[in-house]
């Protein structure tokens, strides 16, 4: 479902993350009450947050609410590389790859959950890499930054 690349069929490990196909009242409340649980009290902001969010997103269709919450696991995705640059682990993120099938495999739809990409792990095999000693080509920073 990954077009066989070598990053996912030869790393070690493959996180795949994930979104809600939906922001739905239960969710919203559910992860709202989680938090004030953990905390062992309710906060008047916060309540409010909550209601500003279950006014905002509940209405909303599914679709919206599925592309804005995939973009959400692109934070996740931000930290799980800076993690695993600390731990000196090679990480690819990818989108090249089919979602459906991915949550099928997952079984990710009965748990209210998309795939949104993959982020295969693990050690360059420097040997077999024909990449590892190319240039790194990036565009100049005055080509996509504008200082304002």
């Amino acid at each position: 479902v990954a077009w066989n690349q070598a990053q996912i069929v030869d790393g070690s490990h493959l996180l795949v993350f994930a979104a809600w196909d939906n922001y739905t009242e239960e969710r919203i409340t559910t992860a709202f009450d989680l938090v004030n649980t953990e905390r062992g009290f309710k906060n008047e902001g916060w309540e409010a947050y909550r209601q500003q969010l279950l006014k905002t997103y509940v209405p909303r269709s599914a679709e919206v609410n599925y592309a804005h919450a995939a973009r959400q696991a692109y934070i996740g995705l931000g930290t799980a590389l800076i993690a695993a640059a600390e731990e000196q682990v090679d990480a690819t993120p990818m989108e090249g790859f089919t979602p459906a099938n991915v949550d099928e495999i997952l079984n990710l739809k009965a748990r209210g959950l998309r795939s949104v990409l993959l982020l295969p792990l693990g050690y360059r095999q420097a040997d077999g890499d024909w990449l590892v000693n190319l240039k790194k080509v990036r565009r100049p920073t005055e080509q996509f930054v504008s200082t304002i």
